[in-house]
């Protein structure tokens, strides 16, 4: 799994200041991560169903089109309303896994509307429940400092399973990208 990690900074910040930056944030972010615990209600099958919502699609419009998917061998199909093929994929690692735990899952036509909705919860120590911002849906905001730098730090993931211990913080892995632009404060987004 590769997580993004997006951090917004000021423009005033040269090369050099960037890079030690980026080793902060990233030693930050080892710690971090194992802090974050969730509980999610989801079953691997609705997990299989909403990663083909988060594919690139050869065509803009099948995104919203497609209904039904299935995976067989190597790869995933979309389908229509009608169950006509709309487009083939090569599988992801992440849904090979899955398809590895729960073989039935293969050769199934699986339903769009059949991804239940998130309803687990954070499970937070007192030192990460005091720096809460804001909280809502599969997205967290804290407040952080990196050296002289406060930063709100948004997390937001699109799958809780990454967060349970089921899976471990040890098993995802991240790239530090330093973006400079102008905007009232600074911001670290965490995409999983």
């Amino acid at each position: 799994m590769l997580t993004e990690f997006c951090f917004l900074a000021a423009l005033t910040l040269n090369e050099d200041e960037r890079a030690v930056l980026r080793s902060e944030i990233d030693k930050w972010v080892k710690c971090f991560l194992p802090k974050l615990e969730r509980e999610s209600t989801r079953t691997e099958k609705c997990r299989l169903i909403a990663s083909v919502e988060r594919q690139e699609f050869g065509e803009y419009f099948i995104a919203n089109k497609w209904r039904f998917c299935k995976f067989v061998g190597k790869y995933g199909i979309i389908f229509d309303d009608d169950k006509d093929e709309l487009e083939k994929f090569k599988l992801t690692s992440f849904q090979k896994k899955i398809l590895r735990r729960n073989p039935s899952l293969e050769n199934e036509f699986l339903g769009r509307t059949e991804i239940k909705e998130e309803t687990g919860f954070w499970k937070l120590n007192d030192e990460l429940k005091n720096k809460i911002i804001s909280e809502g849906g599969e997205a967290i905001i804290f407040f952080e400092k990196f050296g002289n730098l406060k930063a709100a730090v948004r997390i937001h993931i699109f799958d809780a399973f990454l967060l349970t211990s089921n899976f471990g913080a040890n098993e995802l892995k991240w790239k530090t990208n330093l973006i400079s632009g102008n905007f009232f404060f600074d911001e670290l987004f965490l995409f999983f």
